[in-house]
């Protein structure tokens, strides 16, 4: 699930991946509730099935979805998708917002590409003066809810191990910090 902000309330947009190069998604515009228990949507909610190579939308399969999310115990989000309780027995933790782009710290290309079993995977690409791939390295990196941070460590094909803490400033740009020297990423215009 993802969290946008949008005219003075929230888009949710949940993916469910199927494999095939297809996807299951469900958007809906939502508000906080006057009990400030719960979120709640508009009656416009969507599913529709998308084709991830394309780009194109294969079906849809509604247009009018309710839908509440509330927090358990725990923390974590509960869907309760009041048009075909798709949401039952799902709990979605927060695990940040550290997609949707690629960063630049120097010659060092930073794409946070995939977040599997508690962690994210992070994809380091050193680039030449002419944009090419001179070296690559994989991150593994634990989520911090409460500080809002990832702490990742993985290696360039040197093999020299190194790690990396990111996190975000106050005007949300996304910060780089090894050894104790912080680094604001710029955002990266490579498409490769």
């Amino acid at each position: 699930m993802e969290v946008y902000d949008e005219d003075g309330g929230l888009k949710l947009m949940i993916v469910h991946q199927l494999g095939d190069n297809k996807e299951d998604i469900w958007e809906y515009s939502a508000a906080l509730n006057p009990a400030k228990d719960a979120l709640t949507t508009v009656p416009l909610g969507l599913h529709y099935r998308q084709d991830t190579v394309s780009g194109s939308w294969d079906e849809t399969y509604y247009e009018d979805g309710d839908a509440v999310f509330t927090l358990n115990d725990n923390g974590n989000l509960l869907w309760n998708d009041l048009k075909e309780d798709a949401g039952k027995g799902l709990e979605f933790m927060k695990i940040g917002n550290f997609f949707g782009g690629r960063w630049m710290k120097d010659d060092i290309e930073v794409i946070f590409y995939a977040w599997y079993d508690g962690q994210y995977d992070i994809r380091l690409c050193r680039r030449g003066e002419n944009g090419e791939i001179l070296d690559n390295a994989i991150l593994k990196g634990d989520y911090d809810p409460a500080a809002d941070t990832i702490q990742a460590e993985g290696c360039f094909d040197n093999g020299e191990l190194f790690t990396v803490t990111f996190s975000y400033d106050e005007s949300r740009n996304v910060v780089w910090t090894e050894n104790g020297e912080s680094t604001i990423l710029k955002y990266s215009y490579y498409t490769d």
